[in-house]
């Protein structure tokens, strides 16, 4: 090769090399910038969710005015079921749909139609943490670009969800099966990325199995035995029943997730229109005294496997919940919800 070629194919690499690296370890990250938009199978194709205004996600694909994003979140375990159809391993069960949330309880992200498929990434008590890959209208994105650091990407950033939000909104799934052990001093398990309430103290030379990475922490399981009459039903532990309606409209956030177990008057079974935006559209709702009978009402969002139980309710009868505080103040009209865990 003549001298003055190689110069020029030096010179071309030279400012290739200063071109590439400004798109190295980024990605796109898309956020919703409309109310609300489908998520389609492919694009103009079948719909599979109403994605939230807000929600991040991330970009994989580009095709004309279309964009392939990748959504995460959380959905109740028991409004979906296992499936092996088209490669996921979960389906939308619930009559009507399910919402996809930030954390456990948290935010709202999208609401997933019956039959929409996901891939299954991980559990908390009734809880999946799932994940979808579809299609978009770009018009409805703002798409940027972020670097590559293990925060943040995803589908968004977490939430407050119970007990002081989950970590994993944004974490990054470490190797399958890796372990650590606990070194030289005893280290307390905590419930969230933040250092939130301590559960556990694990003790030097315990085996870990690690699930997800976050900054300088690690989530991790740990098998093990407990003694049998030392354990508690869950509807029995962490449960109040002196907390009062009052109390949670005084003080909303800081009794989100809280479990009460009260005696209250059904009223009557409603389904919630568009414009309680605190529920899904058409998600059913026990409208309900709560103990004391000064203190107005309260809404107890019933889940689809507890619904015909609640449609065998007579009006004014007396009757003891589990529930779960999901707000302590409405933004329509100041009222609480909660979720509703059992009917006894």
């Amino acid at each position: 090769m003549p001298a003055s070629s190689r110069s020029l194919v030096t010179s071309l690499l030279v400012l290739i090399g200063f071109l590439v690296p400004s798109t190295l370890g980024a990605q796109s990250v898309a956020t919703v910038s409309a109310d609300q938009e489908n998520l389609r199978q492919e694009p103009q194709g079948t719909r599979l969710a109403s994605v939230m205004q807000g929600t991040e996600m991330t970009v994989l694909e580009e095709q004309g005015q279309w964009r392939q994003v990748r959504l995460e979140g959380w959905i109740w375990a028991p409004s979906v079921r296992s499936t092996n159809r088209n490669g996921y391993d979960l389906e939308v069960s619930a009559d009507g749909g399910e919402n996809l949330r930030a954390t456990p309880n948290g935010e709202i992200r999208a609401r997933a139609r019956e039959g929409m498929l996901f891939t299954r990434l991980g559990r908390e008590g009734n809880w999946f943490r799932v994940q979808r890959e579809a299609w978009m209208w770009a018009p409805s994105l703002e798409v940027r670009q972020v670097q590559e650091t293990g925060e943040g990407q995803g589908s968004g950033s977490s939430g407050g969800g119970e007990g002081g939000g989950s970590p994993d909104a944004t974490d990054d799934e470490a190797p399958a099966r890796e372990h650590v052990v606990v070194g030289g001093q005893s280290v307390r398990l905590h419930t969230t990325a933040r250092g939130g309430d301590s559960t556990a103290t694990i003790y030097p030379g315990s085996d870990l199995e690690v699930l997800a990475r976050k900054g300088e922490w690690t989530r991790v399981r740990m098998d093990g035995w407990v003694r049998a009459p030392m354990l508690v039903s869950p509807d029995s532990a962490g449960v109040e029943s002196d907390l009062t309606a009052a109390e949670l409209r005084q003080n909303p956030e800081k009794y989100r997730g809280r479990r009460v177990r009260w005696t209250v008057q059904f009223v009557a079974l409603r389904r919630a229109e568009a414009i309680r935006t605190d529920f899904y559209e058409g998600e059913p709702f026990l409208l309900a005294r709560p103990p004391g009978s000064s203190e107005g009402f309260v809404y107890l969002a019933v889940p689809p496997e507890i619904l015909s139980e609640a449609q065998d309710l007579k009006a004014l009868q007396s009757i003891e919940v589990l529930a779960r505080v999901r707000t302590g103040s409405s933004s329509l009209m100041g009222v609480p919800i909660l979720d509703l865990l059992a009917i006894y």
